[in-house]
């Protein structure tokens, strides 16, 4: 039911013409179907760079995309993706900044490719309030949207169960590469 609900909600904007494009010159553009009060932004330095902000203080989060278009395909399979993502979390939990030693691999619905994302805890607001734009989570993740185009994800919010955190994850499993 939360699923159906979730593609209802992203179908809304897409027939009613409210997408964020961003073009990615020869390899097509980049099309989000904002859910809930977002504002988005960019930077184009080599790499083009999206904000997703929250027009709300509620909100209490941000993702920030990084495209590479046009780069070799280093990902080609789910595997190869999933084994990078799991390198790059264990590293991390060694650092011993997040609360967690291990975390799960998570997929990411994606209309188009494959992704994962994994989570870990600010290890210095565990059990503290929550306070605007401090993030007691921190989510790292990557799409292949196909084989030159390539999304590198970060989340920061206060977790997964958040409407915040929902409303961006279904922005990103929404959002459309048009060639």
């Amino acid at each position: 039911m939360r699923r159906l609900l979730l593609i209802l909600l992203l179908a809304l904007p897409a027939l009613g013409g409210w997408a964020e494009v961003f073009p990615l010159r020869e390899h097509g553009k980049l099309e989000f179907y904002p859910v809930g009060e977002w504002k988005f932004g960019a930077e184009d330095m080599g790499d083009l760079r999206i904000v997703i902000a929250p027009k709300l203080a509620r909100n209490n989060a941000v993702a920030t995309l990084t495209v590479a278009a046009g780069a070799p395909d280093e990902y080609p399979t789910e595997e190869k993706l999933a084994r990078q993502l799991t390198e790059v979390s264990q590293r991390l939990a060694a650092s011993g900044e997040f609360a967690e030693r291990k975390v799960p691999l998570k997929r990411i619905y994606s209309q188009q490719g494959f992704g994962f994302y994994f989570m870990f805890s600010d290890a210095k607001l565990v059990g503290r309030p929550v306070v605007a734009g401090d993030y007691k989570k921190v989510c790292l993740g990557m799409i292949r949207l196909n084989a030159s185009v390539m999304l590198r994800v970060q989340i920061l919010s206060d977790g997964e169960e958040t409407e915040a955190f929902q409303q961006l994850l279904g922005m990103l499993e929404g959002m459309e590469l048009k060639t």
